[in-house]
C-alpha cells in the first residue's frame, strides 16, 4: 500500500486556517477557536485520529446540514443533580465544553451531577472534558457514543458493526502537578486511527478488523467498503469485557437519553459528562496513589511506570510542528480554494 505524503504545519498557521475555514462556514470566532485548540492539542499528543484531520470533515458535516455551526446547545437542569443537553447539532467541541461549564457549579453545590448530551457534533477527544473538570478539582468522567450510521464495532461474537467505539475517559486532580486522565476506546482502536492508517497506506495491527464475512484484516479499506468491515471490540479473547463496557456506555447515553440504539434517523453523537466534587485532602491522596504506582520497579529501566496523560503530556510538550497527512492536506488546500483563503505553508521536520 502506497504511503501518502505527509506534510508538516506551525500550530499557528493551521490554526488560523482552520479557524478561518469554520468562520466562514458560519462559526462564531469564540466557538472556531475552541474547536481548533482542541484539534491542535489532540495532534500535538500525537492523537493524530482526534486532530486536525477532522476539520475536513466538519466542513463537510457543515455543508451536508449534519452539523449547526450556529447552533448554541440547549441546558435545562432537570434535577437538582442532573442537566438534560440538547446540542442543536452544534460543534460537538463547543457542547462539551459547555457542559462542562454548566457541571462545575451543580457539582459544587450538590457534590454529583449529571449532564446527558443528545445531537451533538462529533466531540473530538472525549478526555478534554474530565481533564478540564479535573484542572477545575473536580473528578470527571465522560463516555460517548455514536449513531448508527457510526456503528463500526461489531459486538464479541458478532461480524457486523452494532455500536460505535465507545469511549470512555476519566481525569482527577494530583496535587502540585497535572491531572491524571485516561481515555480509551470500547473497541481494540478508535475509527479515526484506521482512517489514519489507510490515509498513510499502513496496514492495522493483527486483531483490530475483519472484513464483512468475519475473516480477520489488516485492510483498513475493508471498514470503508460496501458492505463494511467491523472493528473488533476491546479484549482480544477476553473482548466479551470491552463488549460490556461498550454496552454501558450505551446505557449512560443512548439510553438515558431516551434514545432507540438502532433508530437510523437518529444523528450526531449523545456524550455522557458526570462531574463530582471531591472531600478535601483529595488531590493530595492522588498524589500517593501516583507515586505509589510510579515507585513500582519497570520491567525495562529505560521505560519507568507511567500514569495515564503522561504519554500525551510528553509528547505535547516536545511538539513544535503539526503532522498533516497528506489526503488531509490536499482537503485542507482544496477547503482553502473554496473559501478564496491562502493555503498554509509546509515546514521542514527538524
Amino acid at each position: 500500500m502506497p504511503e501518502a505524503k505527509p506534510r508538516h504545519v506551525e500550530p499557528a498557521a493551521i490554526r488560523t486556517l482552520g479557524c478561518a475555514l469554520l468562520e466562514r462556514a458560519g462559526a462564531s470566532a469564540a466557538d472556531a477557536g475552541i474547536v481548533m485548540d482542541h484539534l491542535i492539542d489532540a495532534s500535538a499528543m500525537g492523537l493524530h485520529s482526534h486532530g486536525v484531520m477532522r476539520v475536513p470533515q466538519y466542513l463537510a458535516e457543515i455543508a451536508s446540514g449534519t452539523i449547526d455551526p450556529r447552533a448554541e446547545p440547549a441546558i435545562v437542569r432537570a434535577a437538582p443533580s442532573r442537566l438534560s443537553v440538547d446540542g442543536r447539532r452544534s460543534l460537538g467541541q463547543v457542547a462539551g465544553m459547555r457542559m462542562v461549564e454548566a457541571l462545575i457549579p451543580v457539582a459544587r453545590e450538590t457534590g454529583i451531577a449529571l449532564a446527558n448530551g443528545r445531537h451533538l457534533g462529533h466531540t473530538g477527544r472525549v478526555g478534554a472534558y474530565p481533564e478540564a473538570l479535573a484542572k477545575a478539582g473536580l473528578v470527571g468522567l465522560a463516555v460517548c457514543n455514536g449513531a448508527p450510521s457510526g456503528h463500526w464495532v461489531a459486538p464479541f461474537g458478532g461480524r457486523d458493526g452494532r455500536i460505535s467505539t465507545n469511549p470512555i475517559a476519566v481525569g482527577w486532580p494530583v496535587e502540585g502537578g497535572a491531572p491524571v486522565v485516561a481515555d480509551f476506546s470500547t473497541a481494540t482502536t478508535a475509527e479515526g486511527v484506521v482512517r489514519v492508517l489507510r490515509d498513510r497506506g499502513e496496514l492495522a495491527p493483527e486483531g483490530f478488523l475483519r472484513d464483512p464475512a468475519g475473516n480477520p484484516t489488516r485492510d483498513p479499506n475493508t471498514l470503508y467498503a460496501v458492505p463494511k468491515g467491523a472493528i473488533q471490540p476491546l479484549g482480544g479473547a477476553l473482548a466479551y469485557r470491552g463488549t460490556a463496557l461498550a454496552l454501558f456506555v450505551e446505557v449512560l447515553t443512548t439510553l438515558l437519553n431516551g434514545d432507540a440504539v438502532d433508530d437510523r434517523t437518529r444523528k450526531g453523537t449523545d456524550m455522557t459528562i458526570l462531574a463530582i466534587a471531591p472531600q478535601a485532602g483529595f488531590a493530595g491522596l492522588a498524589r500517593g496513589l501516583s507515586e505509589h504506582m510510579r515507585a513500582s520497579p519497570p520491567l525495562d529501566p529505560a521505560r519507568p511506570v507511567l500514569m495515564p496523560g503522561d504519554r500525551e503530556r510528553a509528547n505535547a510538550g516536545t511538539t513544535r510542528l503539526i503532522r498533516v497527512d497528506g489526503p488531509t492536506f490536499d482537503a485542507l488546500a482544496a477547503a482553502a480554494a473554496t473559501a478564496g483563503l491562502a493555503m498554509l505553508e509546509p515546514v521542514e521536520a527538524g
